[in-house]
């Protein structure tokens, strides 16, 4: 079930990284807006380094599953408990900084935000 869960978790996170910005500029292409992006996000990556700490991202829980069996002409049923522990990972708490510097830097070369444009398979 976990590896489902993290199967799961994967497709989500392409699927949100194919939500791409959207900035727009008078007689700016979407191909220039893009290039202009990526360049801000390099410098952003270089202003603000990452700065990663060893923290839960998830937190422990109880998980309850309900098992239930034919005996003779009788429906059984039992649930079973089990102690899920927190899990700890890496987190980059210069995110946000980072972010912010990438979304300053389009906004000095003139773009402003749009939203998102939805996800295209072509």
């Amino acid at each position: 079930m976990r590896r489902s869960i993290a199967s799961g978790l994967v497709v989500l996170l392409l699927l949100l990284a194919g939500c791409a910005e959207r900035w727009s500029r008078p007689g700016a292409t979407e191909a220039e807006a893009d290039a202009t992006n990526t360049a801000c996000t390099s410098e952003a990556d270089v202003a603000v380094p990452p700065q990663m700490v060893w923290q839960m991202v998830e937190g422990g829980r109880m998980e309850r599953d309900r098992q239930c069996w034919r005996d003779g002409g009788t429906e059984r049923c039992r649930t079973v408990e089990r102690y899920i522990p927190p899990r700890f990972g890496w987190v980059d708490m210069a995110r946000g900084q980072r972010d912010g510097w990438r979304r300053n830097c389009m906004a000095e070369k003139g773009f402003t935000f749009q939203g998102y444009r939805p996800l295209r398979l072509d």
